[in-house]
């Protein structure tokens, strides 16, 4: 019988995004809720609701940040909308520009990135083998070993939908950039009709960022 002694390591995460406020600026044509730091605005009969979902979606630090922010279409037209992923963009302070990523993809980084960090409050495995040998040991064990495949529902059922939004309905979820806003100071989230990221944004919403 082989035993492997492993080291006793300690992982002390910081939450840096814990201290980071973001607000919404106010425009000419919007309106404030200061309850939930959401900021509205209206265009040809819709309603659209933007505020900051999450700076960081996983609860560990990951080679690409993914930020998220939660949007409510409310269609007040006769006539169906659709709003997918292409149709939002992000930009910050420095004017760089961040197109949305799919559920997919967030789960993708998410699930890459955290294989080997050691998770609270779940038991981690320093190396894959151990990991293997553990879940080969007991059939009734998952193989999905961290945050975003203990939860992967989370990720997709929280996105807004790309289906359209039928007339007189209202739609809610979230979207989600590899982006990382902690070290910027403003940031706005673009969202575009058509379908897709090209010519005048149909709404803008400018957020201060503040620390």
């Amino acid at each position: 019988m082989r035993i492997r002694y492993l080291p006793v390591v300690v992982i002390l995460l910081v939450c840096s995004a814990c201290s980071v406020k973001v607000a919404p600026i106010a425009t000419a044509t919007g309106t404030i809720n200061a309850e939930d730091q959401s900021l509205t605005e209206v265009r040809n009969g819709i309603a659209m609701t933007v505020r900051l979902d999450e700076l960081n979606v996983s609860p560990y630090q990951l080679v690409d940040n993914i930020t998220s922010f939660h949007v409510t279409i409310d269609n007040q037209t006769e006539n169906p909308v659709s709003f997918p992923s292409q149709a939002f963009l992000l930009k910050d302070g420095n004017g760089r520009q961040y197109r949305s990523i799919t559920p997919e993809r967030v789960r993708e980084i998410v699930s890459k990135d955290t294989v080997y960090l050691i998770p609270y409050p779940y038991v981690g495995y320093y190396y894959l083998e151990d990991q293997a040998m553990v879940t080969n040991a007991d059939t009734f064990s998952s193989s999905m070993p961290f945050y975003a495949e203990y939860h992967p529902q989370d990720i997709f059922t929280r996105a807004l939908t790309e289906q359209p939004i039928l007339k007189t309905s209202k739609a809610s979820g979230v979207v989600y950039f590899i982006a990382d806003l902690e070290r910027e100071s403003y940031a706005e989230l673009l969202i575009f009709s058509g379908g897709d990221a090209i010519g005048e944004p149909l709404a803008t919403f400018p957020f201060a960022i503040a620390k």
